[in-house]
């Protein structure tokens, strides 16, 4: 092509070049605006965005990547502004309606803020400990989400959080999961402290540990939790081995590991290992149908080969003294099995429901699970008797802790009762409506009266 040629070419498109410009100009501004419209945006649509499209994200990357050069000038300003938005500059709580009350505080953030609406989704979030004014520990990553099974229906909810790592915190032995129970029904809130403070005086494996604290959840009060340790596996939990089983009966039967055994049709749902094989599902479902075939099918056999006696001896007890009727549904009952050991009754776990209450007498549980097989035994009735002589002072001395938690969780306890006023009209207490102080009579006195009850109904096996 000539120069000439050349000329008029470039001379008929400069109109369209300026077009050009002018478009390209246009959309950088436009992208701009739409950066700054994002940041603005709901919280929670962003980190929704940020949680489930990743498909949309994948496919708009090459997108992204081209037009990089015209959104380097914004680019810094929006990512300053997005780690603004994922959490607060501070920790402190927001304790105008829900002051110090003398106990731990968890401030917990998600990112962005956003809500904890299942049982099944890990949020990501933060968390830091204070005391009144100051904090007590560094900010911590983990996840949150939602647990329970009827108690995740109630308003106030129960939580389950994970650290990325195990950890220690609040004094508790360091591990990576830890749930935090709410306790909505219970006037108290030191139903589940206190069994697990008496199933510590016998010669259980492993029984939770707990401390109580005063939550902030994305800012605003959430109420008294006790936090506690999860039932699992290692060496500062229930340490068995990495070949054991740990199973919960449960008619719930909710776990995708799960089976029913063949003479009492109890559902058995595994917990761990987490993925069992066949093999393993075989072995431990053969091994719960060998214990009941022995239990109820050979009275003259030697049941003691199978099962941890002493362990459902000690189960039985804590249960009957609690008053904790869960077993009789069956609900939350746990068994584990260490390789190549017996069965063994525990962890114990989940006393909130309707127990220390003046409502019940006599036994509670004696037809529950296997416990009516064992009881027409006269050796396991007698095994009993004598554990339950053995405990009795030390069950006394329980009273101490009740005083010592009435006195140390008088504000916090007020505090989350506003906040959290009890409303339920099935398997009732009888404390909810109660003031702080008759609750804790109420209870003690149920308490102190159900070791007298029990010492009378023990003795008569």
């Amino acid at each position: 092509m000539n120069r000439s040629c050349l000329h008029k070419s470039i001379t008929s498109i400069l109109p369209f070049l300026f077009v050009v410009f002018l478009m390209a100009v246009f959309n950088a501004c436009s992208e701009n605006a739409l950066d700054a419209d994002v940041n603005e945006q709901d919280e929670t649509s962003l980190v929704l965005q940020d949680e489930s499209s990743s498909s949309v994200k994948s496919s708009s990357s090459k997108t992204k990547s081209s037009s990089s050069s015209v959104k380097t000038s914004s680019s810094s300003k929006t990512n300053s502004s997005s780690s603004k938005l994922e959490y607060p500059d501070s920790f402190k709580p927001q304790d105008k309606e829900y002051p110090y009350a003398g106990i731990p505080r968890m401030v917990i953030e998600t990112r962005n803020r956003i809500a904890i609406k299942d049982r099944e989704t890990e949020i990501p979030a933060k968390m830091q400990i204070w005391g009144d004014s100051t904090a007590e520990s560094e900010i911590m990553d983990l996840t949150i989400r939602g647990r329970g099974n009827s108690t995740w229906a109630y308003p106030k909810k129960p939580y389950t959080i994970k650290f990325e790592k195990k950890q220690s915190f609040l004094g508790l032995p360091e591990a990576k999961k830890w749930v935090m129970l709410a306790n909505y029904r219970d006037r108290t809130l030191i139903r589940n402290a206190i069994a697990f403070d008496i199933a510590s005086y016998t010669p259980q494996k492993w029984v939770p540990h707990g401390i109580f604290a005063d939550v902030f959840l994305n800012g605003k009060p959430v109420g008294n939790y006790y936090i506690t340790e999860k039932i699992s596996v290692g060496s500062q939990r229930l340490d068995i081995d990495e070949k054991s089983f740990i199973l919960e009966i449960d008619k719930r039967y909710d776990e995708e590991y799960k089976f029913k055994t063949e003479f009492r049709q109890m559902p058995v749902n595994v917990k761990y290992p987490k993925n069992p094989t066949s093999e393993q599902m075989s072995y431990i479902k053969d091994y719960m149908d060998s214990v009941e075939t022995f239990l109820y099918k050979d009275a003259s056999s030697d049941y003691q080969k199978y099962i941890d006696v002493g362990s459902f001896a000690d189960y039985w007890i804590i249960h009957e003294l609690t008053q904790n009727k869960e077993p009789y549904h069956p609900f939350s009952v746990y068994m584990y099995k260490d390789y190549e050991e017996k069965i063994v009754a525990g962890p114990v776990w989940d006393f909130d429901w309707q127990t220390f209450t003046s409502a019940k007498t006599g036994f509670v549980i004696q037809y529950s699970v296997w416990n009516d097989a064992l009881l027409s035994r006269r050796d396991y009735r007698n095994l009993v008797k004598e554990k339950w002589k053995s405990y009795i002072d030390n069950f006394k001395d329980v009273v101490k802790t009740i005083d010592s938690l009435k006195t140390y969780l008088e504000k916090s306890n007020t505090l989350n009762y506003k906040m959290w006023p009890i409303k339920i009209d099935e398997c009732l207490a009888g404390d909810e409506e109660m003031s702080y102080e008759d609750a804790f009579h109420e209870m003690k006195s149920v308490y102190e009266n159900r070791i007298l009850e029990l010492d009378s109904l023990f003795g008569k096996l």
